[in-house]
């Protein structure tokens, strides 16, 4: 089959590019001819004060840049390079309201099967006029694809029956780690050496992990907390607080976007990967922390418990709390459950494969 993916593909940066890229290479690999109908630009630079939103890879398969979503001019382009190409389906890339217009535009003057595959149905900034955009963009489709049952309730009470009878609930694969270039090393007693990684972002917590971190800090006097990932805005509110606590010591920033390798070394150093998210639907991050065989300690929000199963794979605890996200990292290092949840990661990676993940949208 032709496979046309519409969306943000490399060399974009961010966790919607590699899903795709992950998905079309696997794709190609099964045999089908795919071909990324790619963005020129993706943002204007005031919506993404971070540091730049190309990262230089490059996209590993066909490719056509032919749409800027806040420029008109460029659907009609994209429309008729869809229209050359004629596309047997098309899977639409969808997380914000902001491509709405962009995206009804070009999904109503194209022919193929339509495939919307929404990593988020509600923002989690807030969006005026979102479940309007929403119906407007999602009755051009098809099938509606999404990642959690969070996502599928959220398209139940927000867009009704309609819209939930041709919803499919998949899953997030997860990633092909990156090889170490060193093994992760024994746990050494007494050592605790915490990740938060990522796009750093205000619904993510990470000033709640730095309030956890005193208490953390005295359980625990080794402890090292590595945050790594480029800050979307900017970074001295964070700076600030990790003084205001007295932590400089036991933290260690990367604030930067990261390359696999840089990735892979990250979590050669780390036992555990904490994600005290405030809102959620699911995360790339428990994809690239299982990769690892890596346990994660998350906020019980949104669908990050249909990955995790506490008390297995790592722990979930209840959002912006910062002592129930100090016990819990404690409780991990106290009990010694780094290796057998090493282990019970290792075991639940077959589930959550490219492969099934691409059968299952095809079928």
């Amino acid at each position: 089959m032709r496979i046309a993916f519409l969306g943000p593909a490399p060399p974009f940066r961010g966790g919607i590019a590699n899903f795709a890229a992950h998905l079309a290479e696997t794709l190609a690999q099964a045999g089908h001819l795919v071909c990324y109908f790619n963005f020129i630009k993706q943002y204007p630079a005031f919506l993404f004060p971070s540091a730049g939103q190309e990262s230089g890879s490059k996209p590993g398969l066909p490719s056509q840049r032919v749409l800027t979503p806040y420029m008109p001019y460029t659907w009609l382009k994209t429309v008729k390079a869809l229209k050359d190409w004629q596309p047997d389906i098309i899977i639409v890339s969808w997380w914000l309201p902001f491509f709405a217009p962009a995206y009804e535009y070009v999904l109503k003057r194209v022919n193929g099967k339509k495939l919307i595959l929404a990593h988020n149905i509600l923002p989690h900034e807030a969006w005026p006029g979102t479940k309007l955009f929403l119906k407007r963009v999602f009755r051009q489709a098809d099938k509606l694809i999404v990642l959690s049952q969070s996502c599928q309730k959220d398209i139940e009470q927000l867009l009704g029956a309609d819209y939930a009878e041709k919803t499919l609930l998949a899953f997030h694969p997860i990633y092909e780690s990156i090889p170490m270039h060193k093994a992760r090393e024994e746990v050494q007693e007494g050592s605790a050496n915490l990740l938060f990684f990522g796009l750093i972002k205000e619904y993510k917590g990470l000033d709640i992990l730095l309030k956890a971190m005193p208490r953390v800090i005295q359980a625990l006097p080794n402890a090292r907390l590595i945050i790594a990932g480029s800050v979307y805005g900017k970074a001295e509110p964070y700076y600030r607080l990790i003084r205001e606590l007295q932590i400089e010591s036991h933290i260690e920033t990367h604030f930067c976007y990261l390359k696999e390798l840089e990735v892979a070394e990250f979590f050669a150093q780390s036992e555990v990967c904490l994600l005290p998210y405030k809102s959620a639907t699911q995360s790339g991050v428990i994809a690239t922390a299982f990769s690892y065989n890596t346990p994660v300690i998350a906020s019980d929000v949104g669908g990050l418990g249909e990955y995790i199963e506490s008390g297995l794979t790592g722990f979930l605890v209840p959002p912006n709390d910062p002592e129930a996200l100090a016990e819990a990292i404690i409780r991990f290092y106290q009990e010694k459950h780094y290796h057998s949840m090493y282990q019970a990661v290792e075991q639940e990676k077959p589930k959550y494969t490219w492969e099934a993940f691409a059968r299952l949208i095809l079928d």
